[in-house]
């Protein structure tokens, strides 16, 4: 995040800074800890951008030009709809979602795979989501 300081000695919050030549990964979980491991795996790759709040996932995308976005939620009816309209709203946008699977949750995990482009299951196999995070943003 960059900070200026104009002629009347007020501060102007910039926005992060973002690398040009790196595509952008949008991070979200509701666990801190997760973003931030995520994001320094990232972060010599991409231009990583975290969240915790869910609700910010379409607006983080629009605003940031988020390349692909990585969801660590589980497919309740609230996030596929929170989905639909970051999709609606960039429809080439590449979505992986992670969760903890559940046979009692079968028709929730059919449709979150008709929203997002992939999804692993926890505990996930970390080189196979940064093969496949490599597959959709190639540089």
């Amino acid at each position: 995040m960059t900070l200026e300081v104009d002629n009347q000695d007020t501060l102007h919050d910039n926005g992060p800074t973002v690398d040009e030549e790196k595509k952008t990964i949008l991070i979200y979980s509701p666990d801190l800890n997760f973003c931030f491991s995520l994001s320094m795996l990232f972060q010599n790759r991409y231009n990583v951008i975290t969240t915790t709040d869910a609700t910010m996932l379409e607006k983080f995308v629009a605003n940031y030009a988020a390349n692909l976005v990585i969801v660590d939620a589980a497919p309740t009816e609230k996030m596929l709809e929170r989905l639909q309209k970051v999709k609606a709203s960039n429809p080439t946008v590449p979505i992986i979602m992670l969760y903890v699977y559940s046979p009692k949750e079968e028709q929730l995990d059919r449709a979150a795979r008709r929203h997002v482009d992939s999804v692993f299951y926890k505990p996930f196999d970390l080189p196979a989501m940064s093969k496949r995070i490599s597959e959709l943003l190639p540089l």
